[in-house]
């Protein structure tokens, strides 16, 4: 069916993880096998999410991003020049900690808990984003009326400009923004062609470009 239903209705963010899913996850880092059982497991619960959603008569279903570490980092397993680093790692190599600390407490991180995809080398602007998503959606929807999400080039581009190694690979950020465009364009004109019919693009942070301070050259401010 292509045709949607007037004010129809869909979700927005990510669905919790099970504390399975998360352990296998944690155990699948550098382990083949461990990776397939946390493949299969993420396909087994994102099936209930989806069919949770239809119960509910949620027009337009999500994945619910189980699959994703969260709905930005998630871009460092999927593509070459892009590495995940923790906030500790990122503190370590900043020249600017003051301003860095200050700004995790404004973010509401000041534990550290987070990880945040760092550019450290050329980005592949061929890489796919979302492609196992969308095959599952195919699966488990019943028809093409499902949505995919991927985050916006603005949120990419600031959280993965770290000065201090991405000027390694690029000459400032706004060089690393043309790169992570073409890098989403692309996704975009793959998932068109796959048949997706409803594209999210998340952008929950542009309005700091109001506030931004003049001359900020780093992640997070």
């Amino acid at each position: 069916m292509d045709k949607f239903p007037a004010f129809c209705t869909t979700l927005i963010g990510s669905m919790p993880r099970s504390p399975e899913l998360l352990e296998l996850k944690r155990q699948s880092v550098g382990d083949a096998a461990k990776q397939a059982e946390y493949k299969a497991k993420a396909f087994e619960e994102t099936k209930k999410v989806v069919e949770l959603q239809k119960a509910a008569g949620i027009d337009v279903p999500v994945c619910g991003e189980l699959l994703r570490d969260n709905f930005v980092s998630f871009v460092a397993e999927k593509v070459d020049g892009i590495s995940l680093m923790s906030m500790d790692e990122i503190l370590e190599i900043t020249a600017n900690s003051d301003e860095f600390k200050e700004s995790l407490n404004q973010m509401d991180a000041s534990d550290n808990s987070m990880s945040n995809p760092i550019c450290t080398g050329r980005i592949d602007t061929d890489a796919r984003l979302a492609d196992e998503e969308v095959e599952m959606m195919k699966e488990f929807s019943g028809d093409n009326r499902y949505k995919i999400t991927i985050p916006s080039p603005y949120i990419l581009t600031r959280s993965m400009w770290l000065k201090e190694v991405s000027q390694n690979a690029y000459s400032d950020r706004k060089e690393l923004g043309a790169d992570v465009v073409k890098l989403l364009l692309n996704e975009v004109e793959q998932l068109i062609a796959s048949g997706v019919k409803v594209i999210q693009i998340d952008e929950p942070i542009v309005s700091e470009v109001v506030f931004q301070k003049p001359g900020g050259d780093n992640s997070f401010y």
